[in-house]
Parts: C-alpha cells; sequence; structure tokens
C-alpha cells in the first residue's frame, strides 16, 4: 500500500509540474516560430514517459539524451542565461525520478522465487526430520512439532 501510495504523490508532483512547464512555455514561445516544436516535446514527454506507468523505470531511465523531450525544450528555449523553464524542467526531472524510484519493484522476482523454494523446502523437511525425532523425544515432540509446523 505505501507503494501505491508514494507513486500516487510522485505522480501527482510529476503532473503539477508539466503543467507549470506548458504554461511557462507558452508564456515564453507564444508567436514564435518553435512553439509548435515545443508543444510537439511536451506532448512527446507526456505519452512516452509520464503515461508509461507499466514500463520498467530501468528502460525509461536508460534513454539517450537526443531522445529526451526535456533536453530539446531546454535547448531551444535557452537563449543566453538560462530561464525560468530551465528551473521548471529541472524540477520536473526532479518529479520524474522520484515517480521512477516509486515505480521501482521492491524485491526482484528471482528473489520471491527463491524464498518460495526455501518455502516447499522448509515444509517438506520438517515432516521427516521431526518424525525421526520421536525415537529420541517420544510423542510429546510430535505435538510441539505439529503446533510450530501448523504455525
Amino acid at each position: 500500500y505505501t507503494q501505491q501510495e508514494a507513486v500516487f504523490y510522485a505522480l501527482f508532483n510529476e503532473v503539477t509540474e508539466a503543467k507549470s512547464l506548458l504554461e511557462q512555455v507558452a508564456l515564453v514561445c507564444q508567436g514564435r516560430s518553435m512553439y509548435g516544436r515545443v508543444l510537439e516535446s511536451i506532448s512527446k514527454y507526456v505519452q512516452d514517459d509520464l503515461k508509461q506507468l507499466k514500463a520498467d523505470p530501468a528502460v525509461l531511465i536508460s534513454a539517450r539524451p537526443i531522445d529526451d523531450p526535456l533536453e530539446s525544450i531546454m535547448y531551444m528555449t535557452s537563449v543566453g542565461v538560462p530561464s525560468s523553464v530551465y528551473e521548471t524542467v529541472r524540477s520536473l526531472r526532479q518529479a520524474r525520478a522520484a515517480r521512477l524510484g516509486a515505480l521501482q519493484r521492491k524485491l526482484p522476482r528471482v528473489h520471491m522465487l527463491l524464498l518460495w523454494i526455501l518455502a516447499g523446502i522448509e515444509l517438506g523437511s520438517f515432516p521427516l526430520l521431526g518424525a525421526g525425532t520421536q525415537t529420541i523425544g517420544g510423542y510429546n515432540i510430535l505435538t510441539v512439532e505439529g503446533v510450530l509446523f501448523g504455525v
């Protein structure tokens, strides 16, 4: 449950930053020839990254910088001194990192598989080992082991 909550909060923060970027781009680039390309980059970011909740976070992080739509937005809007768009893109990337961190699997599938194998071995070996101890400890030891096996 806490992972779902963390994903929700991270996604909310990222959408808020993306809206802020869209508003700033609309103010800065309105009436310029690059306005359409910047809006296409934002749309590409939303479709290919923000909406990909089922994708592997490692794949999304490993994208090349040339394929990053946020990088192209910074390149198109930066003239000399970094503008407020730069700060918004930076905070959007931080929100993206928080979302990808929240989406990451906490335990790998191999780890869970090994835990299930260990549980199977325990369930298989416990009655066999317990039956051998009856000769040493008598019937009372089987009662204790039966309670432990039930737990």
